[in-house]
Order: structure tokens, then sequence, then C-alpha cells
């Protein structure tokens, strides 16, 4: 199937370069110098056909609708059993040029930084792509792909005009993990499209409900889970927007996504890889700087000065050569962040708005946060919701309106008495100090944080060890049996806890 797609007699070379997550990826080279990727999506990627098939079509629609530098699709097939090949592929052509991450270093000048010249590239994408509003929530098809029930209705907002090209798309069921994985699949539930936001809170609901009576698991769990959905359910008329913007959005803008130019003199962006599981949803719940120049805090980096990040102690007081280094990498990945907001808010003020002020998207997604968590009662936790209630009542007056006296209009609909909230403020923190004792662990291990601990697999024996090491060490500070028990329960690096990355979606 790879030498019909390259149009080529042979294929010379087939190497497997990653078993990742979500995918199993091969590199093709053939005999007329084609140089093809072909990605084969594991079950947990997303749901059978619509994974593969909104994938293609958005980046179909990303190129010829917007001219954004994504890989170009030679060939790929949405059902396994249709083709030879036994299973879902996807064949583009390979974008010459590194991962952006290959530069990832602190020597050139911040100006010469390959961060920084790819930086207004970029930032024109987030721009075009916040800007361009979809008429529904779901993810984006050809319209043949979808049943004729969904090919007639209009793609864009009614504001926007469509095109000629536009017209070959439209928005069908979401590819969101959340209404796919653990058996959702064969549950009948709503999974888009979605006219409005009311509509999209009300299905997570019902998603929820479905999951909880389907897994059949101790009975006063699931009523109480019951019980905090129909809490949910009577906060969505508050919390979902009357008026909302629909944007489809990179799902993980990282700096290995992000092709650029092996030369840095200068540096320039060739392509953005990887739009599996894209979709477009509430631009609150999409917008996010991303996360290739994005910096967590550092303890050696002061980022609150106006005129830019600066170390906050001398190097040469790190007598630890690889601590200099570190914190020369960390200053670095601080001016990233810094030089995005300013180039944005220069470029793009309402973008800016919407990604750096808090009262701007930040405050919308507090208010809906329990949207994003309702799912996700038996793997996080139904305190984790319950906390997320919290967090609406704080920004109550932003959803319902307050009066002249700042009072809101409508009383919070849901009583949450003070030694609840206690309760659940303390379960949530001793939660937080155990994830972040197990985070300090992947973080010693090179280990990406959203991974869920997902190691190379010459990786392994030594990553348990740690692993165990890191937990006994937290049993032995322990000061009460009580707090044993409870970190043998919770404790999330061992065998039985839930992985969400490892549920299948099919």
């Amino acid at each position: 199937m790879a030498v019909q797609a390259a149009g080529a007699q042979v294929c010379t070379s087939l190497k497997k370069i990653q078993d990742g997550t979500m995918n199993r990826v091969f590199s093709l080279k053939f005999d007329n110098d084609v140089d093809l990727i072909a990605k084969i999506p594991f079950p947990i990627a997303g749901p059978r056909h619509f994974c593969t098939a909104s994938e293609v079509a958005t980046l179909d629609y990303l190129r010829s609708e917007h001219g954004i530098p994504v890989p170009n699709v030679r060939a790929w097939c949405s059902t396994a059993d249709s083709t030879p090949v036994g299973a879902e592929y996807i064949l583009y052509d390979r974008i010459p040029g590194v991962p952006l991450h290959d530069h990832n270093r602190t020597e050139a000048p911040i100006l010469k930084d390959p961060y920084v010249q790819v930086l207004p590239a970029v930032r024109r994408i987030e721009s075009r792509l916040a800007s361009t509003h979809f008429s529904q929530i779901g993810s984006i098809y050809y319209k043949e792909d979808m049943p004729d029930s969904l090919r007639d209705r209009p793609l864009y907002a009614p504001h926007i005009s469509p095109t000629a090209n536009s017209a070959r798309f439209c928005i069908g069921p979401t590819v969101d993990r959340e209404f796919w994985r653990a058996g959702r699949a064969s549950l009948d539930i709503n999974k888009g499209p979605w006219s409005n936001v009311h509509s999209y809170m009300f299905a997570l609901a019902a998603c929820a409900r479905a999951s909880i009576d389907e897994l059949r698991t101790d009975p006063s769990m699931q009523k109480d889970y019951h019980d905090v959905v129909t809490d949910y359910e009577t906060l969505v008329p508050h919390i979902a927007p009357q008026d909302s913007q629909y944007i489809l959005w990179h799902p993980d803008l990282h700096a290995s996504n992000i092709i650029v130019t092996q030369s840095t003199d200068p540096c320039t962006l060739r392509g953005i890889i990887d739009w599996q599981g894209a979709c477009v949803a509430p631009y609150y719940t999409q917008l996010d700087p991303p996360p290739a120049f994005t910096a967590e805090e550092h303890p050696l980096v002061d980022s609150s000065k106006d005129d830019g990040p600066e170390l906050a102690v001398q190097l040469d007081t790190l007598t630890d050569p690889e601590q200099q280094r570190l914190a020369r990498l960390a200053l670095r990945r601080a001016w990233h962040a810094h030089l995005h907001q300013i180039l944005v808010s220069s470029e793009d003020p309402e973008l800016a708005h919407d990604l750096y002020e808090p009262m701007g998207v930040m405050a919308k997604r507090i208010m809906t946060r329990p949207a994003t968590l309702i799912t996700r009662g038996f793997e996080e936790g139904l305190d984790l919701i319950r906390h997320s209630f919290l967090m609406s009542r704080g920004v109550w007056g932003l959803a319902v309106g307050v009066d002249k006296g700042g009072v809101p209009i409508t009383p919070f609909p849901l009583h949450i008495s003070d030694e609840e909230e206690k309760r659940i403020t303390k379960e949530l923190a001793l939660r937080r100090h155990e994830a972040s004792a197990a985070d300090e662990v992947l973080e010693r291990l090179g280990v990406p944080l959203d991974g869920e601990g997902i190691v190379d697999v010459q990786d392994y024996e030594q990553g348990k060890r740690e692993v165990e090491d890191s937990r006994r060490a937290l049993l032995d500070k322990a000061v009460s049996q009580e707090e044993k028990d409870h970190l043998v329960e919770t404790w999330p690096l061992q065998d039985g806890k839930v992985s969400l990355t490892a549920e299948s979606c099919h």
C-alpha cells in the first residue's frame, strides 16, 4: 500500500521509529526518493473510524483552508477490515527538518534562539485558529464520511462566510476520548455534534451516568456519584455560557510537534504535526499558550520583572555544573514564555486577553471546571468534582451577574456546608501532596508527568525500583498508622490504579 501511495517500484527501507502511547509509527523510503511516515493508531488513541477519518480531514482542512503547514496525506484508511494492511493507517509525506525541541539549548543570544525565530509564525497560526468560529461542537470530517443529516449543517458560525473549499467539510461526532474510553464506545449516549454548550454539558452528564450504571461497582459509590452528577446538572444552566465561540486548536503543541529547519541561521517553521484528537470545542476549554512557549515556576528564576526574567542567584554560587546548566535552561524557557506573551499582546490583543488576563479564559475555565471533571469520578475521585463546585461558587457572580452591592443576583444553587468544604479541601491537599511526591520520582527518571509513568523498556526495572524506594521512604515518614494506610491505598504509581492512557476507545 505504501509503494502504491509513493508511486514507487520498491520500498528500500522500513523502520519502526516509535511505539508511543497512542500510535505505532514507521519511516518508509522508496526507490524514487519519496520519504513517508506511516502511523497506525492503537485502540487507546480514539474511536474506530472517527479518530483516523477526523485527523485526515482536519489536516486537509488546515492546509487547504488556512495554509497552515501540516503533513500532506498520501493515503489512508479508517476501516481496518477493508484494507490488506489489516489496520487503520495514515501515510504522510515526511516534513523535512527537525523538532524544535532539538534546538533546546542556551548558548545562542535570545533573539537568535530558534524558539524566538519561529515564534511569529506560531503566533500567526494561533491567531488564525482563535478567530475561526465553527457552528457546532464536535470534530471535523469530510462530508462523505458523515450521514446526510450532518452534511447539510453549516461548517462555520453565521458571521463567517463559507468558501468553496470549506464546503467539503462538516462537523461530526467528537473524538474526545472522554466519550469513548473505558467501554463508552458501546454506550448509547450522544457523542455529538452539539449546537450549543448546554447540550454539550448535559451530554457529559449523560455520559457519566451511563458509565456509572455500566461499571456496576460498589452500590454506595454509584449512589454518591449519581448524586454528584445531579448537582452538576443543577449547575449547568448557570455555568454554560449563552453565547460562545467554538474553535479548533492543536491538542498538544509542545516543541516536539513543531518541525523547523535544521539550520538556525535562520531557523524557520516547516510544519506542525500530531493533530490526532483535535476537536472543535468552546474556546475557553481550548485556548492555552502552547507548551513549547510556557515555563514552570523555578526557584532560581525571577519572572516578576517587567523587562523580562532573570536569574535569582549568581551562577557562580552554584558549584555543580549541572545545576548551572539547568538554571540557564530554566531562564531560557522563562524568556520563551515572556516573549510569547509580549508578541501576542502586540499583534493580537484580543487573543492575549483570553490567554493571559485573569478575567479572560481563566475565569470561564474555573466556572466550567465541573464539566471537564464530571466523567472522571471513578478515576479522579468524587472529591475533585466536588472541589470544582467550590471553584464555581468562588466566581459565581461572573456567571449570573451581581447587584450594585456586588452580591450575585441568583444564589449559588448547591448547599455545601463549612464542614464539607473543609473535608474536601483537606482530602484534596493530601492527594496533591501524594501526587507531587510521585511527580518528583518521575522527574528524576526524566519521565513526562502527563505520561502516567510510561518509560522506555530498558528503563523499566530501574524505574520500578526507584518508585518503590520513594514509596517506602514516604511510609517511613508517616506519623500514624492511618496516614500509612491512606498512602498505601492512594499512592498513584502502583498496580491496580486506573490509567487513563491505557483505556481502550474501541
